[in-house]
């Protein structure tokens, strides 16, 4: 799923997988970023339905990052630039080799269909992955991307 990132200061507009946004959060915990919570989407009020807001990043919904929150994000990810290596190393990693091996046995076949078709997807072929070796070599551009884009201030997640 496509993360469609929506400054509306700029009219900038970035899109980043599912798995690069999780490794840039993840990354950016790592360097000390706090998450403050998202703002709900403009024009629901989620009090009127009874409903509350969870101030998650990972949805696409239309929820806000305000611009404190962004800074602080590009900020962490500045500090992890120089540890980031401009190759990447080759890793033998397997996702496959660890769904055969390690998920439990009382997994139904239908919950490993499902863990097998988020593979291909895409989903978890990062699991266990240190951002750091995520983010090395041709993903290091796109990290400083996003970074830039998050220096900008508030933006949207759709």
């Amino acid at each position: 799923m496509p993360y469609n990132l929506y400054n509306p200061s700029t009219g900038i507009r970035l899109t980043f997988s599912r798995q690069f946004l999780l490794k840039a959060l993840e990354l950016a915990e790592l360097y000390g970023w706090q998450p403050r919570r998202t703002q709900p989407p403009a024009g629901i009020d989620f009090w009127a339905l009874g409903a509350d807001w969870h101030g998650g990043y990972l949805t696409n919904d239309g929820q806000t990052v305000i611009a404190s929150d962004a800074r602080w994000l590009a900020a962490a990810l500045e500090k992890s630039l120089t540890d980031i290596a401009d190759q990447n190393p080759v890793n033998d990693w397997d996702p496959k080799h660890w769904v055969e091996d390690d998920l439990p046995e009382w997994l139904s076949p239908q919950e490993r269909a499902i863990i097998e078709d988020e593979l291909q997807d895409g989903y978890l072929d990062i699991w266990g992955v240190n951002p750091l070796e995520h983010f090395a070599g041709a993903e290091k551009a796109s990290l400083k991307k996003f970074l830039r884009f998050c220096r900008l201030g508030s933006f949207e997640i759709l």
